[in-house]
């Protein structure tokens, strides 16, 4: 594929959606960690995921400037107010754990949708490094959705039993 500035544009464009998505997780998970005391378990693991994302952000960010432009300070700005909306939407349901652990995997699904994208997309842009950036972010949001997945039937009962002797 021919690369254009309008390619190139597309593709900081698509980088600067990653890089905003990123900082709303930012958010949210900062609000989890709060939300999970008493569950080391799943606190250790947010933990670790937040610190993921931070380093997928500083990543986006090193992708967008290697193509010559700064992140939108309006796209990450929008990020912020939605992560911390996000990150206090459940905390007045009574099952807020099982809500967090059902919205954070849906999250993490349109991370993978979205790092997929990007890498098609660097690749048809002959944007190898780019590519293999998103590739290693990919890893680690597939490596947090299937840990979701095995933790949710978890959470869940832990809920109901909960509630069982409520």
């Amino acid at each position: 594929m021919a690369r254009t500035a309008e390619t190139t544009e597309t593709l900081v464009s698509w980088l600067n959606d990653a890089y905003g998505l990123e900082h709303n997780l930012i958010q949210v998970l900062e609000h989890r960690v709060k939300d999970v005391k008493g569950h080391p378990d799943m606190e250790a693991k947010i933990r670790q995921h937040l610190e993921q994302t931070r380093r997928h952000a500083d990543l986006v960010k090193g992708c967008i400037e290697s193509l010559g432009a700064s992140t939108s300070s309006l796209k990450s700005g929008i990020g912020n107010v939605m992560g911390a909306l996000q990150g206090r939407a459940t905390e007045i349901a009574k099952d807020e754990m099982v809500k967090n652990a059902l919205t954070d995997y849906a999250s993490e699904q349109f991370e993978i949708a979205s790092y997929r994208s990007l890498i098609a997309a660097a690749e048809a842009l002959g944007e190898n490094g780019i590519a293999d950036i998103c590739r290693q972010i990919l890893r680690d949001e597939e490596d947090m959705a299937q840990w979701l997945n095995n933790h949710i039937p978890t959470v869940t009962r832990e809920y109901l039993a909960q509630q069982a002797t409520a």
